[in-house]
């Protein structure tokens, strides 16, 4: 089938849409036969070889044979129409950097190189296998493109194996449903993420690279242990000129020539500290010196590693839910996309170093004491279903070996005195009557259950959620980390610092448990007067357990974010705790995104 219509020309084309030149209005008329493309595009699927194309990497080789085999070998982008369809494709391309995604991971260079060798302007002749080409290679990047931004670019289950339990989102498009569509150039911007959090970080970023040149911050050289308001030092002057980089500080504020931290200062770095993770209390030390040495160029880093997490799953704006983010160490109450409760939260401790290594030993020796200890707090999706009032805690067999054990040796009122029960198989043992000296914590043939009460290690409440990991959100004794940063100290589950609070949030509608219920459980006593004798008759008895099913269980989120902006629309960052970024960054640059 020939065509004949007035062709923009190829080249122009292209170049407009990879550079900020206007395409000229040169027309030339030029037969075009479908049938040729066909016939090279057939070709193209025969002799392909299914990792490259020239110098182009492919990535979805032999899906594409299988989709054009179906089409019976018609292009999907280059059409007797015309060749405006892949301006528009690469238009995407190019802006994939407003995603934290580098353009040339979609080859927009080779692809323009191939497009210039297709029309011969001296003969009005067309190039069909270069078209032929060209379609494929189109039709890759559109894949490419469209699972990058609907799914991630990383599949994070390969980066941590082991404590990665989030599912990808269930989207309404798919990359190849998408390119088989016929409206498959519309859909690229349906494709486009809406989540008000990516949306705001992606301004961030846009933000932060275009005044990136403008911004110069030098490196403070810090001998001192901490910088106290009142003090002097001489690294004062550096510290100034950093948060003037950074915005924190106008050209209005004067230091003092002495080198004195003053009180205005001393202002300007507590909210400094806030907006970084950092304890905000005013002191510098190592940590705020670390922050304030980061560079412009290493925060965009920081952000597009953040948007590509984002792209692994999506929190509802459109009903309630929970999120704790691990390196924030704040779990959040969130409602049609508002947070409505905010508190404070412990995670786990950060997995030894040389940890892989240890591993290694311990699967070759099986040997306790070689073991490595990881209690990192998992990424997690799930429903919070049940709130248990006065749990009791079944101690987990690494804890019992690492730390159980070492305590009963030290100290042998310990089992009595913070109300241990042991067991030995499904037999209650007194355990007083234990040789403890006998044993080991390779051989270790006990189980310890601490009952409900104040010395319980999960306090009064404990809320659960099914997750392989068998962690929870729960209540505790041990106060004092909460004052502290980082709060990363519990064996893996989620200290809460207010769990009345939380608990208040998520029954909140909830039709059948009410706040009230739950305090009368735990010894508080409630607002509703109807449940005070209730209240009173509990207070003398001995604390008892209870499950308390919530009529809608609630999706709670245990996730990882190191950047994003919050409610007031302020770009937030927090310190790396368990080194994930590193990890993820190079794993992005491995796959040419950064």
């Amino acid at each position: 089938m020939r065509k004949s219509y007035l062709l923009l020309l190829f080249m122009s084309l292209f170049w407009h849409s990879c550079q900020r030149h206007p395409a000229t209005n040169n027309a030339i008329e030029i037969e075009f036969d479908e049938n040729l493309v066909i016939l090279g595009i057939t070709k193209v699927c025969t002799e392909i070889d299914t990792a490259f194309i020239g110098n182009y990497k492919m990535t979805f080789a032999d899906t594409l044979i299988e989709l054009y085999k179906y089409r019976g070998y018609k292009p999907f982008f280059i059409e007797e129409e015309g060749f405006a369809s892949p301006g528009t494709l690469l238009e995407y391309l190019k802006h994939s950097s407003r995603h934290g995604i580098n353009p040339e991971r979609y080859n927009i260079k080779i692809l323009s190189s191939i497009a210039d060798s297709i029309l011969d302007t001296s003969k009005h002749t067309l190039d069909y296998e270069q078209i032929a080409k060209l379609d494929f290679l189109l039709s890759d990047s559109y894949l490419r493109y469209n699972s990058d931004i609907l799914y991630g670019i990383v599949n994070p289950t390969e980066l941590d194996s082991e404590n990665y339990s989030i599912p990808l989102p269930k989207r309404k498009w798919d990359p190849i449903g998408n390119l088989l569509d016929s409206d498959r150039l519309e859909l690229l911007e349906e494709i486009q993420p809406v989540n008000p959090a990516y949306v705001l970080l992606q301004k961030e970023l846009d933000s932060l690279v275009s005044r990136q040149d403008s911004i110069r911050p030098v490196k403070i050289t810090f001998n001192e242990k901490k910088l106290e308001a009142g003090k002097h030092s001489g690294s004062l002057p550096s510290i100034v000129h950093n948060l003037r980089e950074l915005g924190f500080l106008d050209s209005l504020y004067i230091p003092d020539p002495g080198n004195h931290y003053d009180s205005l200062l001393f202002q300007i770095v507590k909210r400094f500290q806030s907006r970084y993770g950092l304890a905000d209390d005013g002191v510098i030390g190592k940590n705020t010196i670390d922050q304030l040495n980061i560079s412009p160029s290493e925060r965009i880093e920081i952000i597009k590693i953040n948007l590509e997490r984002m792209r692994w799953t999506t929190y509802s704006d459109s009903q309630r839910y929970i999120l704790v983010n691990i390196p924030d160490f704040h779990v959040y109450g969130i409602e049609n996309g508002e947070v409505k409760t905010k508190i404070k939260v412990c995670v786990g401790q950060k997995r030894e170093r040389y940890y892989e290594e240890r591993k290694k030993l311990y699967k070759k020796t099986n040997n306790w004491h070689h073991r490595p200890k990881n209690f990192e707090t998992p990424q997690v999706y799930s429903r919070i279903d049940m709130i248990i009032t006065n749990p009791p805690w079944v101690v987990p067999t690494s804890i019992a070996k690492n730390e159980t054990y070492y305590e009963i040796m030290k100290d042998s009122t310990y089992l009595k005195r913070l109300g241990f029960k042991v067991f030995k198989g499904n037999e209650q043992i007194d355990h007083s009557t234990v040789n403890w000296n006998e044993y080991s914590p390779n051989n270790l043939p006990f189980n310890f259950v601490q009952d409900p009460g104040g010395a319980n290690a999960l306090g009064r409440l404990k809320f659960m959620f099914n997750n392989k990991y068998a962690i929870y959100l729960h209540d505790t004794p041990t106060r004092p980390p909460f004052a502290t940063l980082p709060r990363a100290v519990s064996h893996g589950c989620v200290r809460v610092e207010k769990p009345l609070q939380l608990a208040e949030f998520i029954l909140n509608g909830d039709e059948k448990l009410q706040i009230d219920d739950i305090k009368v459980e735990i010894g508080v006593k409630p607002e509703d007067k109807e449940l005070l004798d209730k209240y009173y008759a509990n207070s003398r008895k001995k604390a008892a357990t209870k499950m308390n099913y919530l009529s809608s269980p609630i999706p709670v989120f245990v996730d990882y974010l190191t950047a994003w902006v919050d409610q007031k629309g302020e770009l937030q960052f927090r310190p790396d705790v368990y080194e994930k970024d590193h990890i993820l960054l190079k794993a992005l640059k491995e796959k040419g995104a950064i």
